[in-house]
């Protein structure tokens, strides 16, 4: 061994190797060199099985059950095909379908005699078959036999394909057809269009001629524009695509122009405002002419997209350039009308010149319209405004009464005219005499004002009231006067209702009061005559007024008192007190004074009183108001200021017991005025405040 294998050998030897034996104490080790098995070029790790022959032999010597690389590819090979044959569909043969003469023939192709029979040249003679039961128990045995049979399928396949030629043949003799009628229909069409072209060729060249002669005549008839018309219709209605595409509209105001401009020459707007509206209507499609409602807004009840586009694309059209029409109306229409506004129309007759533009308003392009107004209408009503002086009553003619009907066509742009009307009457009632009623025309322009019309009134009539009911009002039963409380009476519609029950409350019964009070407690007062007397000064009140909370609570007070003093009896003139409301701002007269004002004249109703009896200490209205405040926590504080028109001075009521929030006032013809927070520069700065509400603005912060 040693001379076999060299040194290597030998050392093997000293460790125990046994030749035929393997490595290892118990021989288990390998047995032979370890092999090496050559990979496939740039195969990688796990590409290939990659045991040995050497390692297998190995394996199984040592009793382990190992399969060897080829017959591991064997299994994973016949796993692979196994698996793709699940995958791969199952192709199966085409099934061949013959078809017999009968159904060829039946297609409507003929068969030739010919290729009907088939010989039959199996047997010792030849056949002809002609019958399905004539081919049972045929063999085709010997080469000659399979060569009839093979002739006899070339001929079977040649019947086919003759009979596919010809189904062939007969689809293009269809298709053939159906073009022939195609191109006749087309040709039909083509036909139809151009007599349609040639006929429409035909009126306008009418029309054109017409035209001439309009043009050079010296006056055209209306009959002549009536002829013109039912050409325009027969164009309108009859070629309705062709006026669309080649753009019509052109003609037919060509065709009217001439016509048109002297018609119109002698036309006067203002009197006969439909004169040739009709015609315009009965050429609305022809000439384009689209609403003033689609012009404006840009819609219509389109059916389609293309209607859409179609709709759209001619109103951009229409904003960017005038039509023909448009640019026609310009040239006459526009001339005439401006014509007659600016020499024979009367701002304050604004009826025809209004039904005029109504009239035309779904014919009129909206840019004359709108020229015809800003231009000529807005500047003449500014100025009527101007000129109109409302302190003279009995005006023939009111600024409502040729400015409303002008609303609906001006809309906002008669803002500056309203302000301007608006200006005129806040400086009438700064001088206006209240006893002679409400301002003629002032009722017509409440709801245009609004809140603008009670902030006037608040700020300049309200004190004028307070005065005129003071100054030249007086409860007298025995001559009684009502003309300044019908005047007062008469601008209640102005004002809020508890503003003018907080009027009367302070003016009117303080002295209605005062005079019952002096009646109850005279010597025997006849309760008779009382009651007459208080139901006379309850229908005097109209029946809102009478209606509101204050007012049914000063009657009620008065009628408390009638009762207290019949139920009192003779002890009335001793016993009965006065009825004292803190609204009463009047500085107190003595009572024997306002008795000589005041009672009636008859000596057995209210009989004279003592002078010494009758005193009363003065009082304010500003002294009411401060004990209220003191009674109700409020703070009453004197500010070093006073107003700035009148010089009152001023004061500020607030819950605040830090002296801020609350509201500044003043008092003047015992009256609460409150400033307003946040008012604008057209808006009432100071508000009169009824007793009620002065606990509610205290708490403003």
């Amino acid at each position: 061994m040693t001379g076999s294998y060299g040194k290597g050998a030998s050392m093997f030897a000293k460790m125990g190797y046994v030749e035929g034996r393997g490595l290892g104490a118990d021989g288990r080790g390998i047995l032979n060199p370890i092999e090496q098995k050559i990979r496939a070029g740039r195969l990688g790790l796990g590409g290939m099985k990659e045991k040995t022959k050497q390692a297998i032999d190995e394996a199984r010597r040592r009793g382990e059950n190992v399969v060897s690389s080829e017959e591991e590819e064997k299994v994973d090979g016949a796993s692979r095909t196994k698996s793709r044959r699940k995958q791969e569909p199952v192709r199966r043969k085409p099934k061949v379908t013959y078809r017999t003469v009968e159904e060829i023939e039946a297609s409507g192709l003929p068969v030739p005699q010919l290729w009907k029979n088939v010989i039959d040249m199996t047997g010792s003679e030849a056949k002809v078959l002609s019958d399905m039961s004539d081919f049972k128990g045929i063999e085709v045995p010997s080469t000659e036999e399979a060569e009839n049979a093979r002739l006899a399928e070339l001929a079977r396949r040649d019947l086919e394909m003759y009979a596919d030629e010809w189904q062939s043949l007969q689809a293009r003799r269809k298709w053939i057809a159906m073009e022939e009628r195609r191109i006749t229909t087309d040709v039909d069409n083509e036909n139809e269009k151009i007599d349609r072209l040639a006929r429409i060729v035909e009126i306008v060249q009418k029309l054109h001629r017409m035209a001439q002669e309009s043009a050079t005549a010296g006056k055209v008839p209306l009959a002549n524009l009536e002829e013109v018309s039912m050409q325009l219709e027969i164009l309108q209605f009859q070629y309705p695509e062709e006026v669309e595409k080649f753009r019509l509209d052109d003609v037919a105001v060509a065709a009217l122009n001439p016509i048109l401009r002297q018609l119109i020459a002698s036309w006067d707007p203002l009197t006969d405002h439909t004169y040739l509206k009709e015609h315009f209507i009965r050429w609305q499609t022809i000439l384009r002419i689209h609403g003033r409602e689609s012009m404006t807004n840009g819609t219509d009840n389109v059916a389609s997209a293309d209607d859409v586009y179609l709709h759209r694309k001619r109103h951009m059209a229409a904003k960017n350039r005038a039509t023909l029409f448009e640019s026609m109306m310009a040239e006459i229409w526009l001339p005439q009308v401006r014509r007659a506004m600016q020499s024979e129309w009367d701002v304050h007759e604004p009826s025809s010149l209004v039904l005029l533009f109504e009239d035309w308003q779904s014919l009129l392009p909206p840019f004359i319209q709108s020229q015809l107004l800003e231009q000529i209408v807005l500047p003449r009503l500014h100025s009527a405004v101007t000129d109109w002086n409302p302190r003279k009553r009995h005006v023939s003619s009111q600024p409502h009464q040729w400015i409303f009907p002008w609303m609906p066509l001006l809309g906002d742009h008669l803002k500056t005219v309203v302000g301007d009307v608006r200006h005129k009457f806040s400086s009438v009632m700064r001088d206006w005499d209240v006893s002679k009623g409400v301002i003629d025309g002032l009722d017509a322009w409440s709801e245009v004002f609004g809140k603008d019309l009670e902030s006037m009134v608040m700020r300049h009539i309200y004190p004028k009231l307070v005065g005129l009911l003071r100054a030249d009002f007086q409860v007298n039963p025995a001559d009684q006067q009502l003309d300044a409380l019908i005047a007062a009476f008469k601008w209640r519609r102005y004002f809020k209702s508890s503003k003018f029950s907080t009027l009367l409350e302070a003016e009117f019964f303080p002295k209605w009061w005062d005079v019952l009070f002096l009646w109850l407690t005279s010597e025997q007062p006849d309760f008779a005559e009382v009651n007459e007397w208080y139901k006379f000064w309850r229908d005097q009140f109209p029946r809102d007024v009478r209606d509101s909370p204050g007012i049914r609570s000063a009657f009620a007070k008065g009628l408390n008192l009638i009762n207290q003093a019949a139920y009192l009896g003779p002890q009335a003139a001793a016993e009965l007190k006065p009825i004292v409301e803190p609204a009463v701002t009047e500085p107190r007269r003595s009572k024997s004074k306002r008795k000589n004002d005041s009672l009636p004249r008859s000596s057995k109703s209210v009989p004279q009183a003592e002078p010494a009896q009758q005193e009363a200490p003065d009082s304010t209205f500003k002294d009411v108001v401060e004990d209220y405040c003191m009674e109700n926590n409020l703070l009453f504080i004197p500010l070093r200021q006073a107003h700035d028109t009148l010089g009152h001075p001023l004061y500020r009521i607030t819950a605040s017991a830090a002296g801020r929030g609350g509201f500044l006032c003043y008092f003047d013809s015992e009256i609460l005025w409150a400033k307003m927070r946040g008012a604008g520069p057209d808006q009432l700065e100071w508000e009169p405040l009824d007793f009620s509400e002065i606990e509610e603005w205290a708490q403003l912060k």
